[in-house]
Formats: structure tokens, sequence, C-alpha cells
């Protein structure tokens, strides 16, 4: 407890209250305007131990509110980021006047993997140069995994305009991710 007045002390609660609002406010006259505690108050208590203690406990406080919910909204934007990846983009198809899905492109698949790598290095709190060599090698193995598998699901969905099906130049994937090599058959009818 500190002394306001004359035989008055303001608890620890006013204390939290004055020392919340000021990193808020950032200016003590508004501070006193809100918790009715004298300028020349708080200029003292921002000189003492306490005030930095206080300040730190608060923003850690803060912080770990906020990265509870940014994880939230990180597990909702990597639903979605998942339903496209799987199913596609929308677009708008003006001769029919519906909507449809399109293959996300790879640049853009590119792109939102690595905002998410980075993003879990912050949240993380690890730098993003301390990625190492490995680690891009694991998530570019298992993105090369998940395109491969992609692939197979769409070449066995595929369909000629006439209905009969791929018959020639079919391409399978190899089931190996990472391998330079295509196995290429050809079949005749």
């Amino acid at each position: 407890m500190s002394r306001h007045k004359k035989g008055e002390w303001h608890t620890d609660a006013k204390r939290i209250e004055v020392v919340t609002s000021y990193l808020v406010l950032g200016k003590a006259p508004l501070v006193e305007a809100m918790t009715g505690v004298p300028v020349g108050t708080i200029r003292r208590w921002k000189t003492e131990p306490w005030w930095n203690e206080l300040v730190t406990q608060i923003q850690m406080e803060s912080d770990q509110e906020l990265d509870a919910k940014l994880a939230s909204r990180l597990a909702k934007t990597l639903d979605i980021i998942n339903d496209r990846l799987d199913n596609g983009d929308f677009v708008f198809n003006p001769r029919t006047g519906e909507f449809g899905r399109r293959p996300v492109t790879m640049k853009d698949t590119w792109k939102v993997a690595k905002e998410v790598v980075d993003l879990r290095m912050i949240l993380r709190k690890q730098p993003a140069q301390a990625v190492n060599q490995e680690a891009v090698g694991d998530i570019l193995k298992n993105l090369a995994k998940e395109f491969a598998d992609m692939a197979r699901q769409r070449v066995k969905g595929a369909v000629n305009n006439d209905g009969t099906g791929l018959q020639a130049g079919i391409r399978s994937v190899s089931g190996e991710t990472g391998s330079d090599t295509e196995a290429v058959t050809s079949e005749q009818s």
C-alpha cells in the first residue's frame, strides 16, 4: 500500500489499475482523470522498482492472452487453408452462374506454406533464420508427397469429353517423393 493524502493509502488493486491505465493511455494526466491518483504520485511510482515488475507482469499476462487468441485464429485459418488445398479455390463460372472449385496453384501453395512455417516459428519464439535445412527438407518432402497424392487422385478421376476416360499417355506419379523419375505408361486402344 502507498500513501495518498493524509492518512489515506492506495491498495494494490489501485496500483494495478494505475499501471494498466498508464500502459494503455501512456500519459499520467489521462491516468489521473481515469483513476483519481494524482500525476505527482504516478510519476513517483514510476521510479519505484515495483512499477517495472508490475509492468512486466501485466505485459506477460497480456501476451499470453493474445497468444491464446492468435492460436485459436491460426487453427481456424489452417482449417480453411486445408480445405482450399484439398478442394481448390472457389471460382465463379459466368456461363453457368455457379461457383466451382479450381485447384490451388503451386505458387500460392508455396506462399501459404512459407507463411505458415514463419508464423509457427514466431509463435514458438524462434527466429526465422534459425530454421535449419533438415526442417525445410522435411517440409518440402511432405508437400511433395501431398502434391503427388493429389495428382494421383486427379489422374484417376480424369475423363475425356467422350466419356471414355484417358487411354494413352497417362503419367503415373512415382510413389517415392523427391525422386526425379516418373513412370510413363502408354496404353493403346
